[in-house]
């Protein structure tokens, strides 16, 4: 009875991943034929449906890796981190492969070439969308041998099609392949070992998770923590995690170095534009009672003054991590200065962003960021998103306070306990470093972790309403 159970369970969940590339595939197709083309903004400057804004500048760069690749220029072809790096790799090696060019010898405006049209980007997409159903297929191999089959499908179907995942499959945003990397990490972690292999491996990911996105340059605490509670006084494993994260971090500060004789780790593009450039104003605006409008000028002033008293260049890549510094230094000084109205800033900024958006690929096709107050029309669906937001942490409360019930009363939950408490470190991780920002396209990764507490959310409603359990607790 049991291998019948398995063998329908291994027949649905190829069923859902086949279902799902195929339809990743198809939205993909109809995004390419509909949206690579150009348009006009508002203030006449002309850009690409899909290739636009940080893509675009990531496209710049992969250009270049594409040429140093061509030219056999190898370690040439290893970007400067200034916004994206791995992307950028990706991207421009994607392109050699196929022997495309990305731009064509035109110019859209005085800085950028206009994209090459029918140039294979669906290959690309294709290639994403396989990887992160490989990566959940890899997940579902490993979660089988802790929840029971009923609950692995759910979850690996909430995982294929939930809107807010699934949106980014189809785009050229780096979250897809992100995702894919944090599907494989966590099937790494599930089942820890002491094997030094192993670890150094799951250090490596955290690495090359990072080169993604700069966002999880410290992601390895809550991994170290986990280590720490699984392990706990055993060295080794904790060293191989650590050598095999420092291996992608180092290399990415030596290919600095040799480039710019500077050592450095975070991309400088996104430190200049951090904490000071998006929330200081606002954060200064609402201690000192002012308007953010005056704020921001206020800021701005300040800032100028210190940079002409200071002969800084923003050209210059020197000058440029001095800046960092002042901005920083500026950030946090506010931060000590008025630590109730910072905490309260960023508890409504995370509130902002934990609103799940399953629309937001989709409304960014559109988006026009020259037209004033162009969030009020991006945020026209905000009640809906409200609503399903709700709901789903609802479920994924009942969840937590499911596994702390069966925990006080000594019910052994199937071992997992601990890459739970990994997942609500993973939550708590993304809560504190995105969520002053308020964009919940960052938040998208809590959703993978969200889903184990979701569906023991849907277990207890089915237990108290239905009398039907799917997760057994063996």
């Amino acid at each position: 009875m049991k291998s019948k159970i398995v063998d329908y369970s291994k027949k649905v969940t190829f069923l859902i991943i086949i279902f799902g590339i195929l339809l990743n595939i198809s939205l993909s197709y109809k995004n390419i034929n509909n949206f690579d083309n150009y348009r006009d903004r508002s203030d006449g400057v002309v850009e690409n449906y899909l290739i636009r804004s940080d893509i675009l500048y990531g496209w710049k760069s992969a250009e270049n890796v594409r040429q140093n690749l061509e030219e056999n220029r190898f370690f040439e072809a290893i970007p400067v981190n200034d916004r994206w790096f791995l992307p950028c790799i990706l991207i421009g090696l994607y392109f050699y492969i196929i022997d495309q060019e990305i731009f064509v010898n035109e110019k859209i405006n005085e800085n950028d070439y206009k994209i090459k049209k029918n140039n294979g980007k669906l290959g690309f997409l294709i290639l994403q969308i396989i990887l992160f159903y490989l990566s959940l297929n890899y997940l579902n191999n490993k979660l089988k041998k802790k929840f029971s089959q009923k609950n692995v499908l759910i979850i690996i179907l909430f995982l294929s099609f939930e809107p807010t995942i699934f949106q980014w499959h189809s785009s050229f945003w780096s979250e897809s392949i992100y995702l894919s990397l944090l599907l494989f990490l966590l099937g790494k972690i599930i089942n820890l070992s002491q094997k030094n292999s192993r670890n150094l491996f799951i250090g490596v990911i955290v690495g090359i998770m990072f080169a993604q996105r700069s966002a999880s340059f410290l992601l390895i605490i809550p991994i170290l923590v986990y280590y720490i509670i699984f392990f706990k006084k055993k060295f080794k494993p904790y060293f191989f995690l650590m050598l095999g994260y420092f291996f992608i971090i180092i290399f990415i500060g030596l290919n600095h170095k040799y480039k710019t004789d500077t050592f450095f780790i975070l991309p400088y593009h996104s430190q200049l534009y951090s904490n000071y450039h998006y929330m200081l104003h606002e954060m200064k605006a609402k201690s000192e009672n002012k308007s953010v409008e005056i704020a921001l000028k206020e800021k701005n002033l300040k800032e100028e003054i210190w940079l002409n008293d200071n002969g800084l260049n923003n050209n210059n890549l020197n000058d440029i991590f001095l800046i960092i510094k002042y901005k920083n230094n500026e950030f946090i000084k506010e931060v000590i200065k008025n630590p109730i109205n910072s905490a309260f800033y960023l508890l409504g900024k995370i509130s902002q962003a934990a609103i799940l958006d399953p629309f937001w690929v989709k409304k960014n096709l559109y988006l026009d960021k020259s037209v004033k107050n162009y969030y009020l029309e991006f945020n026209q669906d905000i009640i809906i998103r409200f609503v399903y937001s709700v709901v789903f942490y609802i479920v994924c409360l009942l969840g937590f306070l499911y596994i702390v019930h069966d925990y006080f009363n000594k019910k052994k939950y199937f071992k997992l306990y601990n890459f739970l408490i990994l997942n609500i470190l993973i939550i708590a991780y993304f809560y504190l470093f995105a969520g002053g920002y308020g964009v919940s396209r960052y938040f998208v990764p809590t959703l993978i972790s969200y889903s184990f507490f979701f569906i023991l959310g849907l277990n207890f409603l089915f237990e108290k309403i239905k009398h039907v359990k799917f997760i057994s607790k063996d």
